[in-house]
């Protein structure tokens, strides 16, 4: 018997114009599972979830997402053992902060560790990916990269597989997560809103943006990524009229002076991009404006997260 312990964070994705390609870690959440492993098994899986957000895990199909994560890892490299998980589920499932990827990338990671298997980050994000299908429908590599690899990550999908690169990033930001009802639908429904082609005028602008974005990350000019952030002409254009009190929400946070601000994932949480030092006004001001829409929210002020750790 092998037991282990394990904890993985929260992701922003697409952050604006970097749809399906861009993902961050946030250290606002993260999930937390006991693993056992039994060896001279058969691949069997049991999952069992505890913790804040454990009741609303079966509401958004997520119950499936670790289960399957190690089904497809056990099935492709380990089939003569059984597993036993406990997740603690804290990050909130439905809210754009990488929930069911979260679980996924948890579970990949833990048994890469447990079982000594020395997979690739690429071949991590593939299962983990695959575990998604369970609660989203398709994979979104986007959120279990940032999970898996920490920092900032990129995607690159094509007909012969995905790459994958990431890397560490400085950065503050101010979460919003808005008391709203959602259901499992909606990712899918958020997907449907985004155009399935657009012109090449406004493809290149957007290249423009998701381009800035990457410079002033990588570079630490903030101010620079925030410009890129805030100026998503295709997703974030469609979705954001569809998200209670986006707009009041997105000048409230540019007045107290963040960097940027857009969507987390596929909302309704947002995300503000902000210098340290006014990480705390931008909060209020976001608190205010939520509340002056008759909206509670939950206002976190958060760094960029680093890859699943071991606890014991």
């Amino acid at each position: 018997m092998r037991v282990g312990k394990y904890r993985a964070y929260s992701s922003t994705a697409n952050l604006g114009p970097g749809f399906d390609v861009l993902g961050i870690a946030l250290q606002a959440f993260y999930d937390e599972a006991e693993i056992r492993v039994s060896m001279n098994g058969v691949g069997r899986v049991k999952v069992r979830y505890i913790g804040p957000y454990s009741d609303q895990v079966s509401s958004f199909a997520g119950n499936c997402v670790a289960k399957r994560a190690a089904l497809t890892l056990l099935g492709k490299y380990r089939s003569d053992v059984d597993v036993d998980i406990v997740i603690w589920k804290g990050v909130p499932p439905g809210k754009g902060l990488g929930s069911s990827g979260a679980s996924a990338a948890l579970i990949v990671h833990a048994l890469d560790d447990m079982l000594g298997l020395g997979l690739k980050g690429e071949e991590k994000v593939l299962l983990a990916g695959e575990g998604e299908v369970a609660s989203a429908g398709t994979p979104h590599y986007d959120n279990v990269a940032a999970s898996l690899l920490g920092g900032l990550a990129i995607v690159s999908k094509s007909k012969t597989g995905i790459k994958v690169w990431s890397t560490k990033v400085s950065a503050t930001f101010v979460v919003a997560v808005p008391d709203v009802r959602t259901h499992h639908s909606k990712t899918k429904l958020m997907r449907s809103l985004a155009p399935g082609e657009v012109p090449l005028n406004v493809y290149v602008e957007n290249s423009s943006y998701l381009a800035t974005l990457l410079a002033g990350l990588l570079t630490g000019d903030l101010k620079l990524a925030g410009y890129g952030m805030s100026n998503d002409v295709i997703v974030t254009k469609a979705r954001s009229p569809h998200v209670p009190c986006y707009t009041e929400a997105l000048e409230a946070a540019m007045k107290a002076g963040a960097y940027g601000f857009t969507l987390s994932g596929a909302g309704p949480s947002t995300i503000a991009l902000v210098d340290e030092r006014n990480a705390r006004a931008v909060a209020k001001a976001l608190e205010k404006a939520y509340s002056s829409c008759g909206v509670k929210a939950q206002v976190m002020i958060t760094q960029v997260a680093g890859r699943p750790e071991r606890l014991d």
